[in-house]
């Protein structure tokens, strides 16, 4: 029966409908224990952001519900195998730098991050070279500062979040900070200093998918494919409410609206 039940789940994706409410089921979310708002912040007592909302209306559309529970980066990618569903976010270009690998389903691209190196303005042409402390939050692998590491002599600072990351910088104790390019904008302007960190311009800037995984549950994957590709509009309008870009900017000539909190 099971498998009947998925090919209907799928036929019926594809025809933008959902399986009766008798076929829902309840899913456990795992997600990041950090402020990554306009991404995405469990810390509170109200989840809020851009992944959250999405979610929500994923629920909407299929009629599953979604639980999420908050683990420390590191450990998140653990509990993959049987202590939650689902993982968030997840790419399979991090594996290498993870202590758990198992096989898993990764969804299409749920967005397209920013990976930037703020730094203070008068260094927004700082070379790599000259870069001495650089600011990395805890469990985060920046890939191409990992391979720059090999030639240059730079020390990463290991550091708990976002405040903490941008916030050394800002004081002058570190060099650069690794900090996602929307995620460090909506931070610089909650608390007036939009103009105090600007990205590295000759520093490493990536673009980095952020996926949704599950070890146990492929189907769903397939489900929630199918919604990304028949809810465009829809998604859309999520990631221009929370001012999301996905393409680097051009540094020159920056105007971009902030996410409101």
């Amino acid at each position: 029966m099971r498998p009947y039940l998925r090919y209907c789940r799928v036929i019926l994706a594809i025809l933008g409908l959902s399986l009766p409410s008798t076929y829902a089921k309840e899913y456990v979310v795992g997600i990041e224990d950090i402020n990554y708002y306009p991404h995405y912040d469990f810390t509170g007592e109200q989840p809020r952001g851009y992944f959250f909302e999405l979610m929500q209306l994923f629920s909407q559309k299929s009629g599953h519900q979604f639980k999420f529970q908050k683990l420390p980066v590191k450990r998140l990618y653990v509990a993959a195998k049987g202590e939650v569903d689902l993982v968030y976010p997840d790419n399979p270009r991090w594996q290498q730098y993870l202590y758990a690998s198992y096989p898993k389903t990764f969804s299409e691209p749920v967005i397209h991050t920013l990976g930037s190196t703020m730094v203070r303005p008068e260094n927004r042409h700082i070379p790599v070279a000259r870069v001495k402390y650089l600011a990395v939050i805890h469990g985060f692998a920046p890939s191409k500062w990992l391979e720059l590491k090999k030639i240059y002599s730079f020390n990463i600072v290991d550091v708990q979040d976002v405040p903490a990351a941008l916030g050394l910088v800002l004081k002058k104790r570190a060099d650069a900070a690794v900090v996602e390019y929307n995620v460090a904008q909506a931070y610089l302007a909650a608390h007036q200093k939009t103009d105090e960190l600007v990205a590295g311009e000759q520093l490493p800037f990536t673009d980095v998918p952020f996926l949704l995984s599950t070890v146990n549950h492929p189907e769903l994957i397939t489900e929630f494919n199918q919604f990304l590709n028949s809810e465009h509009a829809a998604i859309q309008a999520l990631k221009d409410k929370f001012a999301l870009i996905e393409e680097k900017p051009n540094f020159s000539e920056i105007t971009i609206p902030i996410a409101a909190h």
